[in-house]
């Protein structure tokens, strides 16, 4: 049996952490003796797969949902993983247009935000209309074109 510090310590996880994750059903409820939580050994194991999902991007409700399965085959493990795939790809195209617009932004020589707003628009116009999964791809190349517009 370990204490929830002894679990902090060996986890590097925050007490609070460990009671958060209890609380939120990731964890089993822990037993007391003395008033104080204790937990069995396997606690360590399942507190290593909820670090690893974060670290792979699951949201701790699809981490819950996951762990129903612990002790079975990694299989819908796999599955999870390929289905995560294309969120993280999305959200990476997102933050590589961010980061674009961004460095077109502090190189911008617009004398007031109006006018750089207006700039931005008109670049954006010059495209056709596109569905509005294309949305950001057109944001991405009136920002492009902002660029030649810098003073």
């Amino acid at each position: 049996m370990l204490t929830i510090g002894q679990v902090a310590l060996r986890t590097g996880l925050r007490a609070s952490a460990i009671r958060y994750y209890e609380s939120r059903g990731l964890l089993p409820k822990a037993s007391r003796i003395g008033g104080k939580r204790v937990y069995e050994g396997s606690v360590l194991d399942r507190l290593a797969i909820i670090e690893l999902a974060k670290t792979a991007g699951f949201h701790l409700d699809e981490i819950r949902a996951t762990l129903l399965h612990a002790g079975k085959p990694a299989v819908r493990w796999k599955t999870l993983a390929q289905t995560k795939r294309p969120e993280l790809e999305a959200e990476m195209t997102r933050l590589m247009i961010t980061k674009h617009v961004l460095t077109r932004m502090s190189a911008c020589s617009c004398a007031t935000l109006e006018e750089c707003g207006r700039e931005f628009l008109e670049a954006m116009s010059s495209y056709p209309p596109e569905p509005q999964t294309q949305l950001k791809t057109r944001r991405r190349l009136a920002a492009k074109k902002l660029k030649g517009r810098s003073r």
